[in-house]
């Protein structure tokens, strides 16, 4: 049971340096993690509800993960092939492609969330 214990503790040291990497190296997560700082300002400053937070949150959540798997992708295919590889082309891709799916989806759902936030904040 303390091997097992062990382990897992050992596998959150590993999860939290892929977290650093992502976070030092990736000039798309450095983004990505600014928009989230201005997410949380802009939610506390106009008092989303907690419904509108946990959206926020899972969005936030969302755009982070598919970066992190699309970084993780990035460094799998470059590893196997260096050179210049059709399939690893498309893969990388489509990986570049889900995270910005989700961005989208984040950024619409930022919007209906704060536009009409920001419209009541400024139109009195």
């Amino acid at each position: 049971m303390q091997k097992y214990l062990l382990h897992r503790i050992r596998s959150f040291g590993f999860a939290l340096k892929g977290i650093k990497d992502l976070i030092k190296n990736h000039p798309n997560a450095q983004i990505h993690l600014l928009a989230t700082w201005i997410v949380i300002i802009a939610s506390i400053w106009l008092k989303v509800t907690a419904t509108e937070g946990c959206l926020l949150a899972l969005c936030i959540v969302l755009v982070l993960a598919l970066e992190a798997m699309n970084s993780a992708i990035e460094y799998l295919a470059d590893k196997i092939s260096p050179e210049q590889d059709l399939l690893i082309g498309k893969a990388k891709d489509i990986a570049a492609g889900a995270v910005l799916i989700a961005a989208v989806g984040a950024a619409i759902v930022g919007c209906l969330i704060f536009l009409p936030k920001l419209w009541l904040a400024f139109a009195q």
